[in-house]
């Protein structure tokens, strides 16, 4: 009667324990589903938060089976369906976060190794194995997910490595707890009190950290997207006045350290409102894309770039001279009309103005930039379409 008792109350603690798991597991959905409509309408995010809804399902077919004490072969079967989905969902949120698109085998994988466990577990389902299946399956998704993570475009994001690192500990978790369920079959060598302790002390804490650290990820992708939004201009996709400031300081920095020169420039297209006067403003917007796509093509890979407002750019070019910078920026100006402007454009691109400046050690880089203004506005004034460096025209 004492051992009745006992796993009576065993149960009952584990069914409580398990209800637990699923509570937090509906809470850390509706917070995933939350950031889905809230924030950008990532995929990832309803992927998430729908397969915390699939373990929220799990968890509770899971306590009414321990209160109830029987082998229920449907909840057995639809506990093990909300595991499996559970499970696939989150690898596949990791997949589409990471922008690993082009593998859609992988999730024709995923739904047959699913439908193939489901099954098994539907033709037998008072095998034992259940248990270590699903616990494999479930540590064969969190490898795919860090995979994911580690190839993923996120990956240089702190939130990236440290989720890396957490789900790497989970997938240990639910490996040991594989080895400890074939361990405890009627064939193995231990009973299953040291499975449902194991399962118990870590199931709880994993998934509850899995959910976390996917909201911390949503979080700094908002932040990152946020960081990008303050920094680049939404029309060409180039940096902005101040997104400039800040990499043309650092890049001044390496120079000054390195001995090397640097020059700084502002580009202006010429007669740029009469385009919007005569064509409206959706072909001024084309000018102005191809403009930076054919400027950014043109210049070396360390050279800096961006679209300060209006029509005009900046340039900050490392290792250059004043004495070379005008024949670069010549050579720039006469390339960039071309000869598909009619089919692109509908008219021909306009032609560049340019005054640059060499930038000297201890310049500051707004005291460059207004030299460098002065210069364009020489350029403008002296009859447009050339360039002037330090006030002085370059042919």
């Amino acid at each position: 009667m004492t051992y009745a008792f006992c796993y009576k109350a065993l149960m009952i603690v584990s069914a409580l324990a398990t209800f637990g798991v699923a509570a937090t597991s509906l809470l850390l959905a509706i917070a995933l589903l939350a950031a889905f409509w809230r924030f950008g309408r990532a995929r990832h995010a309803i992927l998430w938060g729908t397969a915390f809804l699939f373990i929220t399902f799990d968890h509770t077919l899971m306590a009414v089976r321990l209160l109830t004490s029987g082998d229920h072969v449907l909840i057995t079967v639809m506990a093990t369906m909300g595991s499996l989905g559970g499970a696939t969902l989150i690898a596949l949120g990791f997949r589409e976060r990471s922008g690993l698109h082009e593998a859609r085998w992988i999730s024709v994988f995923l739904a047959i190794v699913a439908v193939a466990s489901f099954a098994l577990i539907l033709g037998f389902p008072a095998n034992p194995m259940h248990r270590p299946l699903v616990t494999s399956y479930v540590t064969v998704m969190l490898i795919l997910g860090i995979d994911s993570l580690r190839k993923g475009s996120g990956e240089g994001l702190a939130a990236g490595r440290v989720t890396q690192a957490m789900m790497a500990l989970f997938a240990g978790f639910f490996a040991v707890l594989t080895v400890l369920g074939v361990l405890t079959v009627p064939w193995g060598s231990m009973s299953m009190d040291p499975y449902r302790a194991f399962y118990l002390l870590g199931v709880p804490a994993s998934l509850t950290g899995i959910g976390l650290f996917a909201l911390f990820l949503l979080a700094e992708d908002l932040a990152h997207e946020l960081r990008q939004l303050a920094i680049v201009d939404p029309l060409t996709g180039l940096l902005n006045r101040r997104g400039f400031e800040e990499a043309a300081r650092r890049i001044k920095a390496q120079c000054r350290r390195h001995g090397l020169p640097v020059c700084v420039a502002i580009a202006d297209l010429d007669h740029f409102k009469s385009i919007n006067d005569r064509f409206g403003h959706q072909a001024g917007d084309r000018v102005l894309v191809e403009f930076a796509r054919r400027l950014r093509g043109a210049l070396r890979e360390g050279d800096l770039l961006s679209r300060s407002g209006g029509e005009e750019f900046v340039m900050l070019l490392p290792g250059v001279t004043g004495e070379e910078v005008g024949d670069l920026l010549n050579r720039l100006r006469t390339r960039l009309p071309g000869a598909n402007d009619m089919e692109v454009l509908g008219f021909a691109m306009p032609s560049m103005s340019v005054g640059a400046v060499e930038v000297g050690p201890r310049d500051l880089l707004a005291s460059c930039l207004e030299r460098a203004d002065r210069a364009l506005y020489q350029a403008k004034s002296g009859g447009r379409d050339c360039v002037r460096v330090d006030g002085r025209l370059t042919v």
